[in-house]
């Protein structure tokens, strides 16, 4: 009865405009739980502090008090005080990589700016529901659109190129054997699909740090650890079948079956529940990753990118459609780590993110979608230094290396604002490190510093403080 009362009471507030759900979508360790953490906190304090001056209702002292509630009684809360404990540390360590879904629910009461609505009443309430979950989660979601076939190709064309292919070779020589036309071996197929698992994990390590690893609950499954809904992979080699449908009781068979499973019961599942009635969007991106990887792992995360975003709903949102059918009507593309280049290379670092998602960008503009692209930091980890190079002052970085926590001041290097070429790449010219975080103040109204957070904020809900 309760969950009921608050889907009812939830409708009406959507109608009504008052009600934002807010996709906050990025591959793993992309800076999702980071970004939320830092949100969450920034608005729980928006009513006494003055560090979103960019955020005009906070700005103008209209948000009157923010209080987190129960977003949702069958999904975990937001490990929001973890992750505060986690940077107040000693010594502060970022807030831990996202393993499960959890979701945060803030009621954000405001004096409204119009007086029509004033004349309604003194004060408004609006509900930001924010859902977090593992990135490797989202890149199960172009699986939606594909067959088994499609899919088996789609991923043979990538093992077919580097780093993939070297990366695969003793996989591929194991499977080279299997016959797919063959009676269905169950044991065969478990023994090569958790192979399988260690190939698409051994993408992601340090060396690699490929993004477009699927199914991505082999890498993370949760509760289906174990499950027969995770034993399958591609069929990259031996399908030699030429029907529209594979023979009953064979291995290929068998393969599909289980792929189709996957994705209706798991996939599928998860859209409908958590993916499918966003209003807004934020897109985060780790450019200086990409920068330091090479142009394998840019073109890999530019392709993880377009085909994720393919999965969201875009539109304009009126009435009958915020109620009925909800659609991303605004999305802010956002590069993070912005705190660790010099301020003279954001508007670079921009630039970049255009490249990055500029494919995937073209057909959300083409729904007419408001769109934004910004370099922000959440937390901002650095310090502003100077220093003198050749009788020149040369902006430089003071902050607390990841990792040993050791004291560093450097030039972290040049954002380019085009593609680099083959040499730039090859010659591992880009070498951006990783920052600890600094402690979070302890004074009551002294928010974190941040770099356009509050610039984020009012391009994703400003226009809802009216």
């Amino acid at each position: 009865m309760d969950r009921a009362k608050r889907q009812i009471r939830d409708a009406v507030n959507t109608g009504l405009d008052r009600h934002i759900r807010l996709a906050v979508t990025g591959l793993s360790q992309s800076g999702k739980t980071v970004f939320i953490t830092a949100l969450v906190d920034q608005l729980l304090q928006s009513h006494e502090s003055r560090a979103l001056p960019f955020f005009h209702a906070c700005n103008d002292s209209r948000i009157l008090a923010v209080k987190q509630l129960n977003a949702d009684t069958d999904t975990p809360q937001f490990p929001y005080q973890q992750g505060l404990q986690a940077l107040n540390n000693e010594p502060p360590g970022w807030p831990a990589s996202t393993c499960d879904l959890s979701s945060v629910r803030l009621a954000i009461r405001y004096r409204p700016r119009s007086r029509l609505h004033r004349l309604v009443s003194e004060s408004a309430t609006l509900y930001l529901d924010i859902i977090d979950y593992p990135g490797e989660w989202l890149l199960d979601l172009p699986l939606l659109q594909l067959s088994y076939r499609e899919w088996s190709q789609q991923q043979r064309e990538l093992l077919g190129k580097e780093p993939r292919k070297s990366l695969a070779v003793k996989w591929l020589e194991a499977v080279s054997s299997f016959d797919s036309c063959g009676i269905a071996d169950e044991s065969r197929i478990k023994a090569l699909s958790e192979q399988y698992r260690g190939l698409l994990s051994s993408f992601r390590e340090q060396s690699q740090k490929l993004s477009l690893i699927q199914p991505g609950r082999f890498i993370l499954p949760g509760s289906l650890e174990g499950s027969e809904l995770l034993y399958f992979f591609p069929l990259v080699i031996g399908d030699e079948t030429t029907t529209d449908k594979y023979p009953s009781g064979t291995n290929a068979e068998l393969l599909e079956r289980r792929y189709n499973a996957y994705r209706d019961q798991v996939v599928e599942r998860f859209y409908q529940e958590h993916f499918s009635h966003f209003d807004r969007q934020v897109v985060l991106v780790d450019c200086l990753k990409t920068l330091n990887q090479g142009q394998a792992c840019f073109d890999d995360m530019q392709l993880a990118i377009t085909q994720i975003l393919h999965s969201f709903n875009y539109g304009r949102a009126g009435f009958l459609r915020r109620l009925f059918s909800p659609r991303i009507d605004r999305v802010l593309f956002a590069s993070t780590k912005a705190d660790h280049i010099t301020a003279n290379q954001h508007h670079n670092l921009e630039r970049f993110l255009e490249l990055v998602v500029d494919e995937a960008k073209r057909e959300i503009l083409f729904e007419g979608i408001e769109t934004r692209s910004m370099a922000l930091s959440a937390f901002r980890s650095t310090e502003t230094a100077e220093a003198m190079v050749d009788g020149q002052k040369l902006s430089c970085l003071k902050g607390f290396r990841k990792g040993n926590h050791e004291p560093v001041a450097l030039f972290p290097g040049e954002v380019p604002t085009e593609l680099p070429g083959e040499k730039d790449w090859s010659a591992e010219r880009f070498n951006f490190i990783d920052f600890a975080p600094p402690r979070l103040a302890q004074i009551k109204g002294k928010a974190a510093s941040h770099i356009r957070l509050d610039q984020a904020l009012e391009f994703l809900v400003g226009d809802k403080f009216l």
